[in-house]
């Protein structure tokens, strides 16, 4: 089925995307002809209620304009009747009117009568204070009466003019009667002054008939050229109550009776307009009636509202005429939009229908290469199970741990068939001897979801044992969920069984057999109390100076075999510590019976001469005792070196006795050396050379600490190191010696090594200079750093993360001294060390003694299925580097090979076998 994924795709592509085509365009096409047939109607609806808005707008603008105009004629005449009254009393006042003469006096009135305007409607008014009319333009009859007469035809006026005494000038509203003779009173706006210096009130005043005439006269003027709406289509209409027309743009109406008005479909029009006006005050209503300059009828809607204060009824309208031919222009501009969407939209699917059809055809493509693709990833998966299978040890179970598949080689290893094991639960062929805390970090990783590693120890069949170094991976579904676990594992049982040898070698010394300093310390370390001899023989350094090594040799094995045959010393341990250096050590509470056998066993020793080809050999020796369990050993040894230095057999430490003076004095002298060392940058780096067993451009360099005398003589480590670990100056040495060899190898192809010690792993300012130093000159995969004094380190968790990082950088591990009794395999195979040197007490031995070899050829081979390479220290000779080479060694060092040297050595010159 998923070799023809890729043509259905192609063809599930091409079809939905032609359908998608097609109901598109034809959507299309369907929305605008729904477009089209809901549009008249939808614009016919927004034409009305867009002109409705207008037209009531544009008659409220003529009202508000009335009441505009009319305010504004109301307040020029205000200011005209003013202007008035103020030039008559200016003329009264300049021809002095109370000083001329009567007949003078009637000179003045019958001027002032003459001043007249709006056809004799406005005049002016004299009354003196004391009430009299002294003159009255409009009723000459009145000349001579008094103010009391007035009030009690008008208390309006006599107010008026009253208020105007008091305030000095008044404006009022009143009616009176005009002077045209007619007996109905009008309403008239009158102004008085009153002048204190002649004594005297001026009025006059106007109609409001006249103000009216006035303001209506200036909206009719304006009505006549308005025009709004769409193509100046609108205009106003104005009739009052009584069915007169008050303005009509067509001159007919005013002569028409409009009480019977009709429009074309026989509808009383005005009749409707007045009636909406006079009940409501405002309202819209719809008739036909024939366009201006046509004789065609359209339908129509008109909106009046009334303006009672003139009796009038304005109002305006619109014609659906015009809306037609929106309507004809809406629809050409439809018809051409849509002509262009379709067009445009047919290119647009057209491009995007050819770019579906390349992106299907790019798809099927991917697809087929991916079908390949999978099929060949099925292949190998295949090819990697078969390899599996027949390369490591498979199982697969289920939660609750009980196997599901095994493979042909759990089968083998087991010894039991894979019907007896599916079904079975795997912990029913662990060992008794797995810690229960193994298996609870391997249920409590897995159930989490993580991967699992370590080393088991399971059971066969037939009750034999074999080890596996396993890989535990969940399986998990598509939602995340464990359905079930599986087992990759690797018989590393013969490398278990070598590592238990190789433990048991190198707790040994190779040349005695006794135990050696490794076992030493574990004992101390597991004992709550003890009581420790150190043994050493006098003199000894002479015997190998005068008669060689190899006399030495046999004289250290004599002395072994003395010290452990001793029945003093049966029930105590013994142990050869380095060189001509013994330890007894007993972990029982009798220090003065542990004394006592000691010594016992010393003289018994040393009284008889050792014959050694043919020679005499008497022994002498010197012990120092310490007794409790805090630093016993360091105790015993400066209780050893308190006897030399007073030339005494032996000493029992008592820190109140020995005098550590001498020893500070010289330690003092050392430090001092290292400092001016430090500020005279007198501590350089030398290189000695490291060759590989068979191909010369793989040697190396080991980097070792120097300091160069004032004298020019070089000291070397073990005469300050020691002492300069207790000290400030021992970070600066680490770093200095780094950095110089970093110099000195960065700007070649050519792998090194450092000597890093615990106390510098452990030192963060130190790791991390030497690390930073590293990345920047770009060395990190030609460098490698050499763990020295091991056995400090396998409890140190931080030291182990400090190599961690070197290593994801590239850089390579080393491990010193291997086979000096560091036996914590476990903490090897955490740091992945590249390299195990073996040490140089070892291998000097290998020509010599089967049981060193032994333990070389164990190392060698532990190290081989650890993917670990080996170097041999202590070179010498060309037979010791022979018999190397020849038992597996990949590399070697030594005076041999070549010795430190300030400068580096080429490669070509370098020595190999």
């Amino acid at each position: 089925m998923t070799k023809h994924i890729s043509k259905i795709t192609l063809l599930t592509a091409i079809t939905i995307a032609t359908a998608f085509s097609t109901i598109i365009l034809w959507n299309l096409y369907s929305i605008f002809e729904e477009y089209n047939a809901n549009n008249n109607q939808k614009l016919k609806q927004f034409y009305t209620k867009q002109q409705k808005g207008l037209i009531q707008n544009e008659v409220s603008r003529l009202i508000q304009r009335i009441n505009a105009t009319r305010n504004a004629v109301l307040e020029d005449t205000k200011q005209n009747l003013r202007d008035r009254v103020n030039s008559a009393e200016a003329y009264i006042e300049n021809i002095n009117f109370n000083h001329v003469t009567e007949h003078g006096q009637q000179h003045i009135s019958n001027l002032i009568a003459s001043f007249t305007w709006n056809h004799n409607t406005g005049y002016f008014y004299i009354i003196s204070k004391q009430g009299t009319i002294m003159h009255h333009g409009g009723d000459s009859t009145l000349a001579g009466k008094s103010l009391s007469d007035i009030h009690e035809q008008s208390a309006d006026i006599f107010n008026f003019l009253n208020s105007a005494i008091t305030n000095g000038e008044a404006f009022a509203e009143y009616d009176y009667y005009p002077p045209d003779g007619s007996n109905n009173s009008k309403k008239k706006l009158g102004y008085a002054k009153y002048n204190k210096k002649l004594d005297m009130l001026i009025g006059s005043g106007i109609y409001f008939d006249t103000l009216k005439t006035k303001v209506q006269n200036e909206i009719l003027e304006t009505v006549k050229k308005e025009r709004f709406g769409y193509n100046n289509y609108g205009y106003f209409w104005i009739f009052d109550t009584n069915y007169n027309t008050i303005f009509h743009i067509d001159p007919n109406m005013y002569s028409r009776d409009m009480y019977t008005l009709k429009d074309t479909q026989g509808k009383y029009v005005v009749r409707e307009l007045l009636e909406i006006a006079k009940t409501k005050g405002e309202g819209f209503t719809s008739y036909y009636w024939n366009i201006p300059g046509k004789d065609i009828g359209s339908e129509k809607v008109a909106y009046v509202s009334y303006f009672p204060e003139w009796n009038w009824v304005i109002g305006s309208g619109f014609y659906y005429e015009n809306f037609h031919n929106l309507i004809a222009t809406e629809e050409a501009i439809s018809q051409s939009i849509l002509a262009d969407e379709l067009t445009k939209n047919g290119i647009i699917i057209f491009v995007m229908f050819t770019g579906v059809v390349i992106i299907s055809l790019i798809i099927f493509n991917k697809i087929k290469v991916i079908e390949h693709e999978q099929q060949d990833y099925v292949n190998d998966l295949l090819q990697y199970k078969t390899v599996i299978d027949t390369s490591a040890i498979v199982s697969i179970t289920n939660l609750k741990g009980e196997m599901m598949h095994v493979n042909d080689q759990m089968c083998n290893i087991t010894g039991f068939s894979a019907d007896e094991l599916i079904g079975m639960k795997h912990n029913k062929i662990g060992h008794p001897d797995n810690p229960q805390e193994t298996y609870r970090e391997l249920w409590g990783t897995i159930t989490k979801g993580d991967v699992w590693r370590g080393i088991i120890k399971n059971l066969t069949k037939d009750g034999g044992y074999f080890y596996q170094k396993t890989t535990i991976t969940p399986f998990k579904n598509k939602e995340g969920i464990i359905t079930n676990y599986i087992a990759i594992s690797h018989d590393v049982t013969e490398l278990f069984e070598n590592k238990s040898q190789l433990q048991k070698y190198l707790h040994i010394d190779p040349l005695t057999e006794l135990e050696n300093r490794a076992s030493l310390l574990l004992e101390i370390k597991n004992s709550r109390s003890g009581d420790l001899a150190i043994i050493d023989i006098d003199g000894f350094h002479k015997i190998n100076e005068t008669f060689g090594m190899k006399f030495g040799d046999t004289l250290l094995k004599s002395f072994a075999n003395r010290l452990s045959e001793n029945v003093n010393l049966n029930r105590y341990n013994t142990y050869r510590l380095h060189s001509d250096v013994f330890a007894v050590f007993s972990n029982q509470s009798d220090k003065n019976l542990f004394i006592t056998n000691v010594e016992n066993a010393v003289k018994n020793i040393t009284k008889d001469s050792v014959n050694i080809a043919g020679k005499d050999i008497i022994i002498t020796s010197i012990t120092g005792y310490a007794h409790g369990s805090d630093n016993i050993l360091a105790h015993a040894d400066a209780a050893l070196q308190f006897a030399k230095a007073n030339n005494i057999s032996h000493y029992v430490y008592n820190p109140l006795e020995v005098d550590n003076t001498n020893i500070y004095q010289q330690n003092t002298i050392i430090v001092k050396m290292i400092s001016n060392a430090i500020d005279e940058d007198r501590v350089v780096p030398f290189f000695q050379p490291i060759a590989h067993t068979l191909e010369q451009s793989n040697s190396k360099y080991e980097c070792l600490m120097r300091i160069i005398n004032q004298d020019g003589s070089v000291i070397p480590p073990a005469d300050f190191l020691d002492i300069s670990k207790q000290t400030r100056f021992y970070p600066y040495l680490t770093k200095i010696i780094a950095g110089k060899s970093i110099d000195a190898f960065s700007d070649t192809d050519i792998e090194f090594s450092i000597n890093i010690s615990a106390e510098d792993l452990l030192n963060h300012e130190t790791m991390d200079f030497i690390y930073e130093y590293a990345n920047e000159k770009g060395v990190f995969n030609r460098m490698i750093l050499e763990i020295v004094e091991s056995e400090s380190l396998s409890s140190y968790s931080a030291a182990i993360t400090a190599l961690y990082k070197f290593k994801l950088a590239g850089a390579k591990i080393a491990i010193d001294d291997f086979g000096t009794g560091y036996s914590n395999f476990d903490y090897l195979l955490k740091i992945k060390a590249d390299y195990i040197k073996i040490d140089g007490s070892i291998i000097k031995l290998i020509n010599k003694d089967e049981r060193a070899v032994d333990i070389v050829q164990s190392i060698i081979s532990y190290a081989s299925k650890l993917k670990m390479e080996t170097i041999a220290e202590f070179i010498s000779d060309q037979k010791l580097a022979e018999t190397a080479k020849k038992m597996g060694v990949d590399y070697l060092q030594g005076y041999y090979i070549g010795k430190p040297s300030q400068k580096l050595q080429a490669k070509e010159n370098i020595k190999i076998v």
